[in-house]
């Protein structure tokens, strides 16, 4: 058996107080891929949590049996500091008390590590790469304990071949966000997890997790290296989706997936397959409240859309005749609803919708749409 657990301590922020990560190490009996997953580095993003649950029990299963192939490192909390960011019974752990700001937000880009190389002409091989990025991790920073957790979690992930993010949106399908050289493998893996929704892009905004994986292999993209980093974000459809029921589908379908990396022997139980709807991120309508009060929508998620259709109202709680105090919403593209807000008393300028089409768009947030 190769599983082992390990509790890595973490800075305190206050005397009397410790935080550590609990660590899930896989080591498998051949040369395999390996895999790194972590869950809730938005601390209040919970369908993950539960989901990596459900994965280490089978893990630990087909450990014993010696089925696993590869290198497994599960974090299956990301974030103790976010969670620990409880106001009036409320956990806000997507923006850090330490005025850090989003935790998925601001991570380092690599690519400095891999121009390094190429312009000392070295014999550039995965290896090399991988161990100058693990020592680039090791010089990073470390006096917050913001900036100790996110190079903990960077010294477990950085020289993984495959690394998935663990999120969830506010009301949504379950979708995925990738970089779109890797659009073969994510749609893959979306089939794997019934994903409806994959967004692809270059440069996605704000710096997040899984961009700091991708980065350093880019830079390297014409050299004849082909290995590459196939790092995604994963997101598990809404903040209330949380069950065993779903976990345990969620789960089988990542195992599915890491299967067919040959990183386990598991024999996946195929479920009904959903159709995979490919588009660029720069093609999503991300919709706009066109004025305060509340939001009431006219379809439903998964529900194609044609451009200028009405998809919602926004109730005007001034009005002095209800009957025409409603603000029509209109979908700017022709696509799929995928997520809405969980919040039905809306802000003018929020970000309430995303509607998933095939045209460029022009948004207010520019290419960084992960807000909802």
């Amino acid at each position: 058996m190769s599983h082992s657990v390990e509790k890595i301590a973490l800075k305190s922020q206050s005397p009397g107080t410790q935080r550590f990560l609990t660590v899930h190490k896989f080591l498998g009996i051949e040369k395999g891929p390996k895999v790194y997953l972590q869950a809730a580095l938005h601390a209040d993003e919970w369908p993950g949590l539960l989901t990596l649950q459900h994965m280490i029990e089978q893990l630990i299963d087909l450990d014993s049996k010696g089925n696993v192939l590869g290198e497994i490192i599960i974090v299956p909390y990301a974030n103790p500091i976010g969670m620990d960011q409880k106001l009036n019974g409320v956990v806000l752990g997507r923006q850090s008390f330490s005025s850090e700001g989003n935790f998925n937000r601001n991570w380092p880009d690599f690519s400095f590590v891999t121009e390094n190389l190429l312009r000392e002409d070295l014999v550039i091989s995965v290896n090399l790469v991988k161990d100058c990025l693990l020592k680039a991790v090791a010089k990073m920073p470390v006096q917050t304990a913001l900036q100790q957790l996110k190079a903990t979690l960077l010294s477990l992930s950085i020289d993984a071949d495959i690394v998935l993010d663990l999120h969830c949106d506010s009301q949504a399908l379950v979708h995925l966000y990738t970089n779109y050289r890797h659009k073969d493998l994510a749609e893959q893996l979306a089939s794997f997890i019934q994903s409806p929704i994959l967004l692809l892009e270059d440069e996605p905004g704000g710096a997040p997790f899984d961009a700091a994986h991708i980065r350093p292999w880019t830079v390297l993209q014409n050299t004849g290296i082909t290995h590459d980093c196939f790092a995604a974000t994963v997101e598990l459809r809404g903040f209330a989706d949380v069950s065993d029921e779903l976990a345990k589908i969620d789960a089988q379908g990542l195992l599915g997936f890491l299967a067919a990396q040959n990183v386990i022997n598991y024999r996946f139980q195929e479920m009904s397959k959903s159709t995979v709807f490919s588009t660029y991120l720069s093609a999503v309508d991300s919709v706009s409240a066109p004025s305060s009060g509340i939001v009431c929508w006219q379809v439903s998620l998964g529900e194609k859309v044609a451009e200028g259709q009405l998809v919602g109202e926004i109730v005007n709680l001034e009005a002095e005749n209800p009957t025409l105090g409603r603000v029509p919403i209109y979908s700017r593209t022709e696509g799929v609803l995928f997520a809405t807000a969980i919040g039905k008393l809306v802000c003018e300028g929020e970000n309430i919708a995303k509607i998933a089409g095939t045209k460029e768009m022009q948004n207010a947030l520019g290419a960084d749409l992960l807000t909802l």
